[in-house]
Parts: C-alpha cells; sequence; structure tokens
C-alpha cells in the first residue's frame, strides 16, 4: 500500500524547470547552491524537469564575503558570509560568520560556513516550493 502511495506522490508531481541564471567566482559554492536548491525542490514534492510543459522558476543569487577581524600578525581571521537567493517571487537571505584560526585549515570552515548558510535558509525555502506545489502560490 505505502508503495502505491510512494508511485502515485511521483505520477501527480508538478513539473518545474529552475533556470539559474548568476553565478559566483568560486566552483565549489555555485555547485553547492545549485544541487541544495534542486535537491530543496525536490524534497518539497516538485519533479524537476526543463520540458515544454514545465514551470519554469528563475533561480538568482548573490554570494559575499566581507573581513571582521584581523590577527596579532595582521591578516584577516574573521570573515562574514552572506548569501541572497531570489528564486521566483521571493527573496531568501541569510549570513554566518567564520573565523579561520591558522593556514592549517584552507577552506574548510568556509565550506562549511556555505553549508551553515543553505541549512538556514533550507526551511523557508521547503515552504514555498511546497506552496508552490499546493497550488497556493505562483512563482
Amino acid at each position: 500500500m505505502f508503495l502505491i502511495l510512494l508511485l502515485s506522490s511521483f505520477v501527480f508531481a508538478l513539473e518545474v524547470c529552475l533556470d539559474f541564471s548568476s553565478k559566483t567566482e568560486d566552483p565549489f559554492v555555485n555547485k553547492l547552491i545549485v544541487s541544495k536548491i534542486e535537491s530543496f525542490a525536490l524534497e518539497s514534492g516538485l519533479k524537476l524537469s526543463c520540458s515544454e510543459g514545465s514551470l519554469k522558476i528563475p533561480v538568482s543569487f548573490s554570494f559575499s564575503e566581507r573581513p571582521l577581524s584581523i590577527s596579532s600578525r595582521q591578516r584577516v581571521s574573521s570573515y562574514i558570509l552572506s548569501l541572497s537567493l531570489n528564486i521566483g517571487s521571493e527573496n531568501f537571505s541569510a549570513s554566518v560568520p567564520y573565523s579561520l584560526p591558522s593556514g592549517a585549515f584552507a577552506e574548510l570552515p568556509r565550506r562549511k560556513a556555505v553549508d551553515e548558510l543553505l541549512s538556514r535558509l533550507k526551511l523557508p525555502i521547503l515552504k514555498y516550493f511546497s506552496e508552490i506545489y499546493r497550488g497556493k502560490r505562483a512563482p
């Protein structure tokens, strides 16, 4: 019975095409944002397909990184990452601080901060996509 319900949910899923129009200079950030937004859409019940009859939702984003503090050796040790997402007619934004205690960590704290940004935006984005799925909101 559960299998039948699961299969029927895929048959009646609303097909959407996410149109990513912006990119950052960092390929890791681009890939992570695109994959997370696509997984949020799938998690909310939407079906991703860019066929002729699918609903097109434009997605654009801007990503910035600002220094916050300087260490005793005159190196920037703390940053704040900001992400602003425009999905359809909605805007989502979040900021998160991170620090580099030493050069040994390289990109790991920054990558964790980007992942944290997207996890903070997950619930509002899921709510937006689920309202589109239920027909309560137009993209």
